[in-house]
């Protein structure tokens, strides 16, 4: 699985259920210039801009407390010294017996995301938008069904074809290029 993450366009971290990391992908090392396993433990702090430290943990440690999903922003240092803002999306996993294993998740930079929510040109229809707008808050295809007011099925299909027509692979990679393309906010 690590040699697949690292792969990913994105940054992807996997921590254990207290929070501790245990992953970065080599993703983040050459986006911060971090050395390797330097990110682990709770080095990965160390990357973030000093003023978002202490937000962007309480939020996580907010986000194990209820088991559900992590989303926050914060400014990260590039390995050339400059921060840039960045999205971080984490899921909780569960073990067999259903206590939380952990998170995996993943940065992404969230330099030049346009913010025009209703965009002339846009590709996906106003359910669609919403659908992805509600998947960008790390809703599950339930919450956002129960919010929405449509079944979960008619939920994953806006997602699916969402993922189509913006050229995503997965949830956190439709979020951000939906955000790119000025079709939701976040």
């Amino acid at each position: 699985m690590r040699g697949v993450a690292d792969k990913s366009p994105l940054m992807v971290w996997i921590t254990e259920a207290d929070g501790y990391c245990i992953y970065m992908n080599q993703n983040w090392y050459d986006f911060t210039g971090q050395a390797p396993h330097a990110a682990e433990g709770d080095g990965w702090t160390l990357a973030l801009h000093k003023d978002d430290r202490q937000p962007a943990l309480e939020a996580f440690l907010s986000a194990t407390e209820r088991r559900s999903t992590y989303h926050t922003e914060y400014r990260l240092c590039r390995h050339d010294q400059e921060f840039r803002w960045v999205v971080a999306i984490g899921h909780p996993y569960f073990t067999p017996d259903g206590k939380l294993g952990g998170y995996v998740g993943s940065d992404a930079s969230a330099e030049g995301l346009a913010v025009s929510r209703h965009k002339a040109d846009s590709v996906l229809t106003p359910r669609e938008r919403e659908v992805v707008q509600w998947v960008a808050q790390g809703k599950t295809s339930h919450e956002a069904s129960i919010i929405i007011g449509i079944s979960s099925r008619t939920v994953e299909q806006h997602v699916q074809a969402a993922m189509v027509k913006l050229g995503a692979t997965n949830r956190v990679q439709l979020a951000v290029e939906a955000a790119k393309r000025g079709e939701i906010e976040i």
